[in-house]
């Protein structure tokens, strides 16, 4: 009997470290996945035209080449030091590690493939360093990198070797315990049966899924107190591989920010309700204030999308701006965790749950690994989408250009149209229709009202004189081109699993609609009319009025509003004229600083 609880003992004692082998097979794949990026990226920066890469493409693949070698060396390092920390990890101790020969030795090898490549790109990695060395440093991964690919590949297939053979061991002293229970009585084949050698094999076999890649293997924790805290620490240990792992292939697969959002958090759900997350970015107006960009969970006046954080200019002053106005709506936790604080932009991810025991520090340490895979996606996104909206800006301020009106105007007319928005969200009878996005939203494809007028020929958009009968019907087309412009972005942006332009259609088509039904091109009355265009229509002619033109003066406020006032209910829509006067004062206000924007 006590040689069998000695064997038992050591058997414990011997699973209790594979969970300490997975967390060690996890990052010898993630130096595998960067390896394999390292080279991907360098290859693709080689492949485009040296004349069309700009300063901003290569400082971008220069901070990606610092962040990528950066974790590559701490893994590296660790590993050799057999000493790796909770962060990298995920788990609630650091782990020191145990090698056997074949290990250490392909880990010598792999080390110095790396620091070769390391050392002559290292002058690339400074925030100084030239375009010209960062482009060098880009061959020498470009040439070297499937090296360090294959080296890393070995040092993954060294580790499952000496696990799988840790395995084998456990097993054959598996069986000699269950050899020797048969021989002392029945009773005690039962006990152990049931208490050791069920959850033992149960134990085994997850082990083996989750060498073989099933990160979403689980068990049911049995047995004594030991055996199901070590199914308990590799149920968490699955859960948080099964999570990074999740991250890491919903981040690739082309989400816009909205969707990316709402993904990652059904994703964190087996592990943390998170009752709200979203992303913070800092303001481009103002490097002392900030905006939430996107978010995903419960509504949040303070935390919503195109809300407003007035945190300074240091990603630590976020911070508690953040948790400040979380506590104000109710959440007991928050975690911020930065995605980019650079020259070119700031952003990070906020997570926030009701109960402030859902956010212990094992899983903050979760989620902070989980922004890694997030940041290269959101990046990507959040520059897709400016590209787009600021190339469909371009061609806005073109039509504009050819009109006698001026760029001031779209300014004016896109601020007044959020300001209006967000008025009308306090109407109980419209405020469910507009979100802080819908009001974002208006702010964006207000001054794309126009666009349609590109297609108008200068003999008829520049007469000077009155318009024949064609040619007004020929000016009216304006809205259709528009909003047939729009839809091919909008075609372009679903083929690419997106959308963006909605709210924009909207806008061109309908904005000459009027309340009454005789404006064009649809002849729409009342509340057929798109909400957005309604209200662009009164931003627009309310700015219109009360600006100079080439011909014309400006007029005064009161005549503006009485002009307006009396055209509420044919032209325009009641409930938006009286937002107007509501707003009157911020708008003045606007309108004041920005008369010679």
């Amino acid at each position: 009997m006590l040689v069998t609880a000695s064997t038992a003992l050591v058997t414990r004692d011997q699973l209790s470290y594979r969970v300490h082998d997975y967390a060690i097979l996890n990052l010898a794949g993630q130096l595998r996945e960067m390896a394999s990026a390292l080279a991907l990226d360098a290859s693709q920066l080689q492949k485009a035209d040296p004349g069309s890469l700009n300063a901003r493409e290569i400082d971008a693949y220069q901070e990606r080449l610092s962040r990528q070698a950066a974790q590559f060396k701490r893994i590296i390092d660790s590993f050799e030091t057999r000493n790796l920390p909770t962060d990298l990890t995920g788990l609630d101790q650091p782990v020191i590690c145990n090698w056997d020969a074949p290990s250490l030795q392909q880990l010598r090898a792999t080390a110095v493939v790396w620091r070769d490549l390391y050392e002559t790109i290292s002058p690339a990695l400074s925030p100084t360093a030239s375009p010209e060395t960062v482009m060098s440093a880009a061959r020498l991964v470009s040439q070297q990198g499937q090296g360090v690919l294959d080296a890393s590949r070995q040092l993954s297939g060294a580790f499952k070797d000496m696990m799988q053979l840790k395995l084998n061991s456990v097993i054959a002293l598996q069986w000699a315990l269950a050899g020797g229970a048969l021989m002392a009585a029945a009773l005690a084949m039962v006990w152990l049966q049931r208490r050791v050698l069920r959850p033992l094999a149960a134990v085994e076999a997850c082990a083996v899924k989750l060498i073989d890649g099933d990160m979403g293997a689980r068990l049911t924790p049995a047995g004594d107190r030991e055996i199901a805290a070590i199914a308990d620490a590799m149920n968490r240990l699955s859960s948080r591989l099964r999570l990074l792992f999740d991250v890491a292939e919903r981040t690739n697969a082309g989400l816009t920010t909205a969707e990316l959002l709402d993904t990652l958090r059904d994703a964190l759900h087996p592990l943390v309700a998170v009752d709200l997350m979203g992303v913070v970015v800092r303001s481009t107006d103002d490097d002392a204030a900030w905006r939430v960009l996107r978010t995903a969970g419960v509504p949040c006046q303070r935390l919503g999308d195109g809300s407003s954080l007035e945190g300074g200019p240091l990603m630590d002053n976020l911070t508690g701006a953040v948790a400040a106005a979380a506590a104000n709506e109710g959440f007991g936790a928050v975690l911020l965790v930065p995605l980019q604080d650079s020259g070119e932009g700031a952003s990070a991810l906020f997570f926030a749950t009701r109960n402030p025991e859902h956010l212990p520090e094992p899983t903050r340490a979760v989620l902070r690994a989980m922004a890694a895979p997030v940041r290269a996606q959101l990046e990507r996104t959040l520059s897709t989408e400016a590209l787009v909206v600021a190339a469909v800006e371009g061609l806005a301020k073109l039509a504009e250009s050819r009109d006698p009106e001026t760029g001031d105007h779209l300014v004016r007319m896109s601020a007044y149209s959020a300001m209006l928005g967000a008025e009308l969200a306090q109407d109980p009878r419209i405020g469910t229709t507009i979100t802080p996005r819908y009001v974002e939203s208006l702010r964006r494809f207000a001054p794309m009202h126009d666009i349609g007028k590109v297609g108008i020929a200068d003999s008829i958009l520049l007469k000077p004189g009155r318009l024949t009968d064609d040619e007004r019907t020929e000016m009216q087309r304006h809205p259709l081109i528009g909003a047939d412009v729009l839809r091919r972005c909008e075609a372009q942006m679903q083929a690419r699993g997106r959308t963006m332009f909605e709210v924009g259609i909207e806008i061109a088509e309908s904005h000459h609609e009027k309340w009454d039904g005789t404006g064009y091109p649809n002849g729409l009355r009342g509340e057929a009319i798109p909400l957005s265009a309604r209200i662009v229509a009164v931003a627009d002619v309310f700015d219109a009025l009360t600006s100079k033109r080439p011909y014309k003066e400006a007029w005064p406020v009161e005549r503006a509003l009485a002009a307006i006032d009396a055209d509420a209910g044919r032209h325009f829509d009641p409930a938006v004229v009286a937002a107007l006067h509501r707003r009157l004062p911020q708008i003045l206000a606007f309108h004041e600083r920005h008369k010679h924007v």
